[in-house]
C-alpha cells in the first residue's frame, strides 16, 4: 500500500494534526523534506512532503495565499509546519487557502523530529519497494509459463494479477482489443483516448476524469499500446517489465504466424493447382486447423488497396485462416464463415464469400463462386456471398456458367486468336477500357506506340464485330471482360 497524508494522522507516534486540506489526506507521499526557502518549489515537485518550522511562511496575508498557491501547482503533497517554532502567529489565510485548494495543511508537535516522519515514509517506501519487486519476480514467471504457449489472453490475465492493476491491450488506430478475446476498453478511457492528437512513442500518463493511467507502446508493434489503471503498485518500471513480457510473446505469435502465412500460402496454391489427392488435401487442411465441411473461399480484390498493417490485423484475427496473395487477389481460405464478418471489418474493403468448400478438390471451383461474389459487392454492401450475388449489379451474370457463356459470347473469337497467334488483344483491350479509352495512358501503360495500339484496336474491333466508338459496344464488351473475371477465365489478365 502507498504511503499517504492520513499514514502520517493515523501513526500515533508522529502527534500531527491536519489543519485544513482534509480532501487531500489520501496523496501519496514519495518523499518528505526540510526547506526554508521563499520558494520551496525549486527543491520539491510531486509526491513530496514540505516539511519547515515556519521561517520562510510570510506574515501577509496575501502572501501567505501566493506561497500556498505555489506549493498547490508544483504538486507537492502537503505543507507541514512544526508547532511552536517560527511560523507566524497568525496563519488563518494559509489555512483558508489550503481549504479552498484541498491542499493538506499539517501541525506537527513540537517535540516529533522531523526525522521521525522521512523515517516513516522511507519505511513504507522500503516496504513497498519489497511488493514492487516480488511482483516483477511473479511476472516472469508468468513469462515463463508464456512461454508454453499459454496464449496473449490468458498472460495479459495473469500479468494483471501480478501487477494488480487492470490492463488493456489495444489497437491505438481504433481502440479496439488488440486481439479477439482480450477485454476492451472501458468507455471513458476510449473517449480519453480518442482526444489525443498523436500516438505517444514513450510511455505517458492520462486521465479520463476520475482516474489515472498509463500508457506505453509496445515496441515493433506500429500500432500496438498498453494502459494500465486502478493499481498500487504500477508505475513506470514496473511498466516497462510488463511490456517486456507481452513484447516476447506478441513476437513469437508473430514468428509462428508467418509461418503458418507460409504454410497455409502453399496449401492454398496445392489446392488451387489440384496438386492434392482428396485425402491428402484433407490431412493438410486438419493440420491448420480448418474444416472442409465448413471451410469457404473468401475473395478481396488488390492487396494495394488494403489498409495499412493488414498483415497485423489478420493476425489477430488467430487460427483457421490461410492467406494467399495471387497477382490482384487476396485469396483468404476461412475456417468458419461466420468470421467473415470480422474479416471484413479487419480488411476494411469488400469481399466475395464461396459457399462451403465441402471437399478439397472444389477450391477451384470455390474460387470462382467467391469472384462472381465479389463481382456484386459495393461498398454500400462490402459483403456478398455466392448464394446472395444478386440485385446490386444485376447486369453482371448471376452464376459461373452464365459468366462463361457472356464472354464465349462475345469474345470468344478474340480469345481464339490470342491462343493460336500468341498475342495480347484481350489484355490491350482491358487496359485501354481502364483508361477510358485514353489512347496516351493505354499505350504507356502497354509500353508500345500509339500507332501500335491504334493498330491493335482496329484488329479488335474486326474480330469481335464490335466498334469502341460505340457506347452499346463498349458497355457489352466490359461485361465481357468481367464475366471473364468472374468465371476465372485469363481474359487479359496479367500479374
Amino acid at each position: 500500500m502507498p504511503f499517504t497524508i492520513q499514514d502520517i494522522l493515523d501513526n500515533a507516534s508522529l502527534r500531527t494534526r491536519l489543519l485544513g486540506g482534509n480532501q487531500g489526506a489520501g496523496r501519496r507521499l514519495r518523499w518528505a523534506h526540510v526547506c526554508e526557502l521563499a520558494d520551496p518549489t525549486e527543491w520539491l515537485g510531486d509526491g513530496d512532503l514540505l516539511m519547515t518550522t515556519g521561517i520562510a511562511i510570510p506574515s501577509d496575508a496575501q502572501a501567505q495565499r501566493d506561497y500556498l498557491q505555489r506549493l498547490a501547482t508544483a504538486r507537492v503533497a502537503g505543507l507541514m509546519i512544526g508547532e511552536n517554532m517560527q511560523a507566524p502567529t497568525d496563519i488563518q489565510a494559509l489555512q483558508d487557502e489550503a481549504m479552498r485548494l484541498g491542499f493538506p495543511l499539517l501541525m506537527t508537535h513540537y517535540a516529533v523530529p522531523f526525522s521521525a516522519v522521512t523515517r516513516a515514509i522511507v519505511d513504507a517506501s522500503k516496504q513497498e519497494e519489497h511488493e514492487r519487486r516480488s511482483a516483477v519476480t511473479r511476472i516472469y514467471e508468468s513469462a515463463r509459463i508464456g512461454l508454453r504457449g499459454l496464449g496473449l489472453a490468458d498472460l495479459l490475465r495473469r500479468l494483471s494479477s501480478d501487477v494488480r492493476a487492470q490492463l488493456f491491450l489495444f489497437d491505438s488506430a481504433t481502440l479496439q482489443p488488440w486481439q479477439e478475446g482480450l477485454p476492451a476498453l472501458p468507455e471513458r478511457w476510449r473517449q480519453s483516448l480518442a482526444q489525443r492528437r498523436a500516438v505517444p512513442e514513450t510511455v505517458t500518463r492520462t486521465s479520463n476524469g476520475e482516474q489515472e493511467a498509463l500508457v506505453m507502446p509496445l515496441p515493433s508493434l506500429a500500432t500496438c499500446e498498453i494502459l494500465a489503471t486502478g493499481g498500487e503498485l504500477i508505475d513506470y518500471g514496473l511498466l516497462h517489465h510488463v511490456v517486456a513480457v507481452l513484447g516476447i510473446e506478441l513476437e513469437r505469435a508473430q514468428v509462428e504466424h508467418e509461418r503458418m502465412l507460409r504454410l497455409g500460402s502453399e496449401l492454398l496454391d496445392d489446392l488451387l493447382q489440384q496438386r492434392l489427392t482428396e485425402r491428402a488435401a484433407q490431412e493438410r487442411l486438419g493440420q491448420l486447423h480448418c474444416r472442409l465441411d465448413t471451410a469457404c473461399v473468401v475473395l478481396a480484390r488488390g492487396a494495394s488497396g488494403l489498409p495499412e498493417h493488414w498483415q497485423q490485423r489478420l493476425q489477430r484475427l488467430g487460427a483457421g485462416l490461410l492467406v494467399r496473395n495471387q497477382g490482384d487477389e487476396l485469396i483468404v481460405l476461412l475456417s468458419d464463415p461466420a468470421r467473415t464478418p470480422s474479416l471484413q471489418a479487419a480488411l476494411d474493403c469488400p469481399l466475395g464469400r464461396s459457399n462451403p468448400l465441402g471437399h478439397g478438390l472444389r477450391a477451384t471451383e470455390a474460387l470462382r463462386e467467391a469472384r462472381l461474389a465479389l463481382a456484386h459487392a459495393t461498398h454500400q454492401r462490402p459483403l456478398v456471398a455466392y448464394a446472395d450475388a444478386q440485385g446490386e449489379q444485376s447486369w453482371l451474370p448471376a452464376s459461373l456458367e452464365e459468366a462463361q457463356r457472356v464472354h464465349r459470347r462475345v469474345l470468344g473469337a478474340l480469345a481464339d486468336y490470342d491462343t493460336q497467334q500468341g498475342g495480347q488483344l484481350q489484355h490491350t483491350l482491358r487496359v485501354f477500357l481502364e483508361q477510358n479509352r485514353s489512347w496516351q495512358k493505354a499505350a504507356q501503360l502497354l509500353n508500345v506506340h500509339k500507332q501500335t495500339l491504334v493498330y491493335r484496336i482496329r484488329r479488335i474491333e474486326e474480330i469481335t464485330e464490335r466498334s469502341l466508338d460505340s457506347t452499346d459496344d463498349v458497355a457489352v464488351l466490359w461485361i465481357a471482360l468481367r464475366s471473364a473475371q468472374i468465371a476465372g477465365i485469363d481474359a487479359g489478365v496479367r500479374e
